[in-house]
């Protein structure tokens, strides 16, 4: 299982917004994320937190690519964009990986960005609504979209859509979208039948850290996300049982320590 350390390079995002709007801050992070053991850093510029405001890709691409330019030769590098124009400049700059939350639904030129570049990887997302919109109106059924099997068809046609253009499956990886547009108990689900992705055959990858949904898990004093903590690492725990390929999480040095215990008693 690889570690994805997430770093948010904004000013809104729900657990760190602020704190490593600074390049020089930001590089730092993803250094310490390194030295505690992440195998990627993912690299986020515009909060999806759920209520975002999006920003302009100008204001992206101002933020990501010093700090892109200082790592590529320190490890893997994941973009979390949905903007063809910012997947492109961070390619050019030196990411690996564009992490798009909208599965190329958003912008129709992304997968030309793709294509362009032939040893990059796009990963795959599953959302309902936009991050504006995606936790308001919930539908509580487990039977709606936001099911396992309508993730996995919305899924399946993602990656149908990239074997047409010559994506092959060892570049695409697939994120069911645990808190985007999915309720409490539809998060739970999509956990406990996470292998059934596996069906894809393609890399999977989990990302529940810290997310809301977990203050349902467990009881808490407040809904500080610091909170949640221990509940990300019950469903890394729960994703290592299930052969996940790729978590991403904050807090790499814990998720580091529980993966290698995990390793060593099974």
């Amino acid at each position: 299982m690889l570690i994805m350390g997430i770093l948010n390079i904004t000013t809104d995002s729900f657990s760190d917004g602020n704190k490593y709007i600074n390049t020089k801050d930001a590089i730092a992070h993803a250094y310490k994320m390194i030295e505690d053991g992440a195998d990627i850093i993912d690299i986020g510029a515009e909060s999806t937190r759920p209520g975002a405001i999006p920003i302009n890709a100008k204001t992206e691409i101002e933020r990501l690519i010093p700090v892109i330019k200082e790592l590529k030769n320190s490890i893997t590098i994941s973009v979390d964009t949905y903007k063809s124009d910012v997947a492109r400049k961070a390619l050019e700059a030196g990411a690996d990986i564009i992490n798009d939350i909208y599965a190329l639904s958003y912008d129709n030129t992304m997968i030309d960005v793709i294509k362009e570049f032939p040893k990059s990887k796009i990963i795959l997302m599953h959302m309902k609504g936009t991050p504006l919109t995606m936790q308001q109106n919930l539908v509580p059924e487990i039977s709606d979209f936001s099911s396992v099997p309508k993730i996995s068809d919305f899924l399946s046609q993602k990656i149908n859509f990239c074997l047409n253009n010559n994506i092959s499956l060892d570049r695409i990886i697939i994120d069911p979208g645990i808190g985007f547009g999915k309720t409490i108990e539809q998060n739970i689900q999509i956990i406990k039948n996470i292998e059934k992705f596996k069906g894809l055959q393609v890399k999977l990858l989990l990302g529940t850290s810290k997310k809301s949904f977990i203050q349902g898990l467990y009881k808490t004093e407040n809904n500080n996300p610091e909170d949640r903590r221990i509940g990300t690492l019950a469903t890394t725990a729960v994703a290592y049982l299930k052969n996940v390929d790729i978590i991403r999480v904050h807090d790499v040095k814990e998720h580091k320590q529980m993966i290698s215990a995990l390793e060593k008693i099974l």
